[in-house]
C-alpha cells in the first residue's frame, strides 16, 4: 500500500481520536449495538464463526442468516470461491485471513461441519465453562480448529471478552505483546519518550514495554473500554492503539481509517442482506 499524505499525530492525540470516534474497534461497537437492537445471540455466533474464517464483515453478515447445514454449505461456497458472491465477483476476505483460501479452506470448513452440527456450537466450545475462560484456555481451544493460528486465536479471546461479554482472565503483557506489531510500536514509543532515535533498543525490552503500557493506561484512564464501557481502558485497548499508531506513523492509517474501510466493505451487501444493513446502521460514523 502506498503511503498517504496526512498530518502525523502523537500517540496521545491519535489514541484519543480512536477512543472518542469508535475507530479503535468499530466492529465491536457495531455488534454490541446490534445486540441492543434485538439481534439474537445465535445469529451473532454464526456471524462470528464466518468472520473468524473470512475476516470480512459483509461475508459474515450474509452467512449469519443461514442456519445449520445451510450455513456450512454457504461457507463451502465462499471457501471454494468458484461461484460468484451475491455482490458479484469473488468472495472477499480480509488480509489477516489471506491464507484461509483454496483447498486448505475447503478442508477446514468440511472439518468444522463434521465436528459441529451447528456453527453456534463452535462458539460455545470456544467460550468454555465458567472457570475455564482464561486467555490461555480459550486460545488453546481456538488453535485446535483447522487453519486457526495464534493471531486469530488471540482475536477470538478478545471478542469473547469484549463483544460476547464473557470475562476472560489472563490478558497479560506476554500474551498481548507476543506479536511483532505492538512490540515494535511500544519500543518505538519508548525511544521517542526517551529522546532517542526511533531505532534505538532498550537493554530490557520487556521492561520498556511495561513502562509504555503503564504510561498509556494512565494517560487514557478517563476513557471507558469499548464497546461496553464496563471498565477503564486497559492492556487490550493499549495494544490496539499502539498497533494502529504504528500504521498511522508509517503512512497507512489516516483518521477514521477502519470505520471508512469497513463501511465500504459492507456497502455492496446492504441491498441484498438485511443483517448487513443493520450492521452498517450500527457502525460508528466516518463523517469528519
Amino acid at each position: 500500500m502506498a503511503q498517504r499524505n496526512y498530518e502525523r499525530l502523537d500517540i496521545e492525540t491519535f489514541g484519543k481520536h480512536l477512543l472518542t470516534t469508535g475507530d479503535l474497534d468499530p466492529i465491536y461497537i457495531a455488534l454490541t449495538n446490534m445486540e441492543h437492537d434485538g439481534w439474537d445471540l445465535p445469529s451473532m455466533m454464526r456471524w462470528l464463526v464466518a468472520y473468524w474464517c473470512f475476516y470480512h464483515a459483509g461475508v459474515a453478515c450474509h452467512l449469519s442468516e443461514l442456519e445449520g447445514k445451510a450455513f456450512w454449505q454457504g461457507m463451502l461456497v465462499a471457501a471454494n470461491n468458484t461461484i460468484p458472491a451475491p455482490t458479484g465477483g469473488r468472495w472477499p476476505r480480509g488480509s489477516e485471513r489471506r491464507h484461509f483460501r483454496g483447498e486448505a479452506a475447503i478442508k477446514a470448513v468440511r472439518k468444522l461441519q463434521a465436528d459441529y452440527a451447528k456453527p453456534e456450537h463452535v462458539v460455545g466450545v470456544l467460550i468454555g465453562e465458567e472457570g475455564d475462560r482464561s486467555f490461555s484456555s480459550i486460545t488453546n481451544r481456538a488453535k485446535q480448529l483447522p487453519l486457526f493460528g495464534p493471531w486469530i486465536a488471540f482475536k477470538i479471546a478478545d471478542m469473547v471478552d469484549r463483544v460476547l461479554g464473557f470475562q476472560v482472565a489472563g490478558f497479560d503483557q506476554a500474551a498481548v505483546f507476543m506479536f511483532a506489531d505492538p512490540t515494535k510500536a511500544a519500543l518505538r514509543l519508548w525511544a521517542l519518550k526517551a529522546g532517542l532515535p526511533e531505532t534505538a533498543r532498550p537493554k530490557d525490552p520487556d521492561k520498556a514495554i511495561q513502562q509504555v503500557v503503564e504510561y498509556l493506561t494512565e494517560h487514557f484512564q478517563d476513557f471507558q473500554a469499548p464497546p461496553r464501557g464496563d471498565r477503564p481502558v486497559g492492556l487490550q485497548e493499549v495494544e490496539t492503539v499502539l498497533c494502529k499508531w504504528k500504521s498511522h506513523m508509517n503512512g497507512h492509517y489516516p483518521l477514521y481509517n477502519d470505520i471508512h474501510e469497513i463501511h465500504e466493505g459492507v456497502k455492496p451487501w446492504r441491498t441484498i442482506n438485511s443483517t448487513a444493513d443493520l450492521f452498517a446502521r450500527c457502525m460508528p460514523s466516518d463523517s469528519k
